[in-house]
């Protein structure tokens, strides 16, 4: 008799095994998994409009001439951490399976998740689309304009299976990742622990982090933040299901202002977008490396060299140091900090109280 799926029970319906996959994804960022694997990438043809607003300044090399050539890349004794600190991850199809987290920041919603085997492990099939405005628009898998990436996430890995992308004429991009060991392997396919989620480690905040973009909610808070807040305070708001009334006590004295968890990246005031974030702190997500676990739902974390784009208003550069602390109800950023290398605070929010709005 087939051994039962790892996830039968923990992920019963297309929602939450989606819901589950997208954490699973983000948690990938707080793990370094040595894996053995073989990643083949075939472009089936020049992809349509996927630029999304960018145009030619971002994903419209893959939309001129001739389809980019298809690719083998043959990883052994592999380390995911490694390839986060290499810039060449985000652009190379390949590579680009070995770090899902990267991609948590470009996604619009994540549906349809259904529990499969995928050449033997267990893994979610999983639908995403990308937000046209945090979608990196050079990225190989999920550019701004895109309609549509599936993909099967590895339940003990989290390393991207299979990837098929779609524009408005079809899958332009299909890869594979066929992965010979991990370090992630000393589970048995009957054993029912899944360490991903439900460890010790930062994982299970950077994935309730990534899955605030599934969860409408309307809050009213108060927060202190540093440094001081002057108004007027662009907010560049985009609709979002995720809003936020904040009263906001700063050296510069108090503000009260209207947030949405979506923001434009090139007309948001910084604070205003550090805000935005930590209402939803999905976006945040793909510019952290190193991770580490600081508390219950507290980690602390490095940015990633040349961060995915756009920027994160927490995360802006490489060499900070972040902490966050995450309300595992909401998913929004309780408690929020960058500081650089010589321990100076660059930025800092704490909600004092919160409230259903």
């Amino acid at each position: 008799m087939a051994a039962p799926h790892p996830l039968t029970g923990i992920a019963p319906d297309p929602r939450e095994a989606a819901r589950w996959a997208l954490g699973r994804m983000a948690s990938a960022a707080a793990e370094d998994t040595r894996f053995a694997a073989v990643a083949e990438v075939v472009q089936h043809r020049v992809p349509h409009e996927v630029s999304g607003r960018y145009g030619a300044t971002g994903a419209a090399r893959f939309e001129s001439g001739e389809p980019e050539p298809d690719a083998r890349e043959t990883l052994d004794d592999a380390s995911t951490a490694e390839l986060r600190r290499d810039v060449s991850v985000g652009t190379d199809p390949c590579l680009a399976l070995t770090d899902p987290a990267r991609l948590v920041g470009a996604v619009a919603t994540a549906s349809d998740g259904r529990l499969t085997w995928h050449e033997g492990r267990p893994a979610v099939n999983l639908v995403l689309t990308p937000d046209p405005e945090s979608a990196d628009p050079t990225g190989p898998w999920l550019p701004p304009g895109a309609s549509r990436l599936a993909v099967a996430v590895d339940v003990r890995s989290g390393l991207l299976l299979r990837a098929e992308a779609f524009d408005t004429h079809g899958c332009f991009r299909s890869g594979t990742l066929r992965l010979a060991r991990t370090s992630a392997d000393t589970h048995t396919d009957t054993d029912p622990a899944v360490p991903a989620l439900d460890g010790t480690g930062a994982g299970p905040v950077l994935a309730r982090m990534a899955t605030s973009l599934l969860d409408p909610v309307r809050l009213r808070a108060e927060i202190h933040a540093e440094p001081g807040l002057d108004p007027p305070l662009p907010t560049a708001a985009l609709p979002s299901p995720r809003r936020w009334t904040v009263t906001v006590h700063s050296p510069s004295g108090t503000l009260t202002v209207e947030i949405s968890g979506a923001y434009r990246s090139d007309r948001a005031a910084p604070a205003a977008a550090r805000l935005a974030e930590l209402l939803t702190p999905a976006r945040i997500v793909s510019h952290l490396a190193g991770a580490t676990l600081t508390g219950p739902h507290s980690l602390r974390a490095t940015v990633r060299p040349l961060r995915t784009f756009p920027l994160s208003a927490w995360a802006p550069e490489e060499d900070l140091v972040c902490d966050f602390t995450v309300d595992p109800a909401t998913g929004i950023l309780l408690h929020a900090r960058t500081t650089d290398t010589a321990s100076r605070v660059l930025f800092r929010c704490e909600v004092r109280t919160l409230h259903p709005g």
